[in-house]
């Protein structure tokens, strides 16, 4: 009997052209800096951005939640992300904050479309996107729920929020 599953090898992934870059500020926790690499890249971002105070290490559970992926992607480090925001809207970079504000419209009533690049900023697991950053930032959108909890995990958001995105381009 034929396998109803397909191997990772025989799997045609779709492609855009949107340039879409992310802006991690103050990931803490090894797992969600590699599974924000993994799913940018499966997602082809263009860069990752992580800022704030305390850097990233490349240790082993980064790399194992990445899934080898660190090494496909572009990213950096910088400890300011007001200084990469403002880099990125110099390159006219639109830039979205995904964090529940008092402002914030949920990710699929967004016109991701009418931007020809977006810059998706993700915050923080427990204080989310910093004050400061949201200030500069021009627009909030945030992900519905159903249940009883208020968030979801950063990466699990960003997934969902980065399918968004695309799915209108």
């Amino acid at each position: 009997m034929e396998e109803l599953q397909k191997q990772h090898q025989d799997v045609v992934n779709s492609e855009h052209n949107k340039p879409l870059v992310i802006i991690a500020e103050n990931l803490r926790t090894p797992e969600n800096v590699g599974m924000v690499l993994r799913v940018a890249e499966a997602f082809a971002v263009k860069k990752v951005y992580f800022t704030g105070p305390h850097g990233i290490d490349l240790t082993t559970k980064v790399k194992r939640a990445s899934r080898n992926t660190y090494q496909k992607i572009d990213f950096s480090f910088s400890e300011s992300t007001l200084i990469v925001l403002e880099d990125l809207i110099k390159q006219q970079y639109e830039v979205v904050a995904l964090e529940i504000t008092k402002e914030s419209i949920p990710v699929q009533e967004f016109s991701f479309a009418d931007y020809a690049k977006v810059a998706l900023v993700i915050g923080s697991e427990r204080k989310g996107i910093s004050e400061a950053s949201l200030l500069e930032i021009p627009h909030s959108v945030h992900i519905s729920l159903f249940g009883n909890n208020s968030s979801i995990n950063v990466v699990s958001a960003l997934s969902i929020a980065l399918y968004e995105i695309l799915r209108g381009n």
